[in-house]
């Protein structure tokens, strides 16, 4: 959730918007010299890995140290009559933007990077451009980075994953399952999610009662599609009027 004062996406993007939104990673260096964050012997890598961890920040020619600042997009409407049948995506951009509306910084598995949602790719609505090094273990963070969906809270080098969702669409439960049942199993607390159509409900709950999962029998929550876009369709609404009433 949100940290008390500013943090290192903060700076960073205070700073290239005082450069007109682009600008080259000397200038930006020069910009942040002197703030409160910026007192250790290593502020100025912190602020390369900033850069390139938030999907807000990118470079139209990698390597030329010349980074820009994307506009921030608005939480668009999911209408359920209009998509009266969700698919795989559609969950995933959903858990996305609430992790938004939320205050995580948001990943997405690079396997479904290139998936739409709303006319936007999963990729576009990640705050994140991959899952972060929030442990030592190798062979946990690339288990993460399977993962549908996280939420993280904390920032740059201090990452603590919060949420971990698997969205399953089909009857294969297995493998969405052993990502959160090792995570957990290896000591990263989370709270684990597999969300499923109103149809799979009874064989998601029997998958997850077999011994293989024992790790997170009693706290992975199974939550089906509709309660999740009746949240997405409140979350959206109250975050326009919230914007409407105190910043416009």
């Amino acid at each position: 959730m949100k940290e008390v004062g500013p943090t290192w996406k903060e700076v960073v993007r205070d700073a290239l918007e005082a450069l007109g939104g682009k600008g080259h990673l000397s200038k930006i260096n020069e910009r942040i010299k002197g703030h409160e964050k910026a007192q250790t012997r290593t502020w100025k890598a912190t602020i390369r890995r900033t850069l390139q961890q938030y999907s807000i920040f990118y470079q139209e020619e990698p390597g030329s140290g010349i980074w820009f600042l994307k506009g921030e997009e608005p939480i668009r409407e999911f209408d359920p009559e209009e998509h009266p049948h969700p698919g795989h995506s559609d969950v995933m951009g959903m858990l996305l933007e609430l992790g938004r509306i939320y205050d995580f910084e948001t990943t997405v598995s690079p396997y479904e990077r290139k998936e739409e949602f709303l006319e936007r790719t999963l990729e576009d609505l990640a705050t994140l451009e991959e899952v972060p090094s929030f442990s030592g273990y190798p062979e946990v963070l690339e288990n993460a980075r399977g993962v549908d969906v996280m939420w993280f809270g904390g920032e740059t080098d201090r990452w603590n994953p919060r949420y971990a969702f698997e969205v399953e669409h089909t009857t294969k439960f297995t493998k969405g399952l052993a990502r959160l049942n090792d995570l957990y199993g290896a000591g990263i607390r989370i709270k684990p999610f597999v969300i499923v159509p109103e149809d799979k409900l009874d064989k998601a709950k029997k998958e997850l009662s077999r011994d293989t999962f024992k790790n997170i029998h009693k706290i992975c929550r199974i939550q089906t599609y509709r309660p999740l876009i009746n949240l997405y369709t409140l979350a959206q609404k109250h975050r326009s009027l919230k914007t409407e009433f105190l910043e416009s």
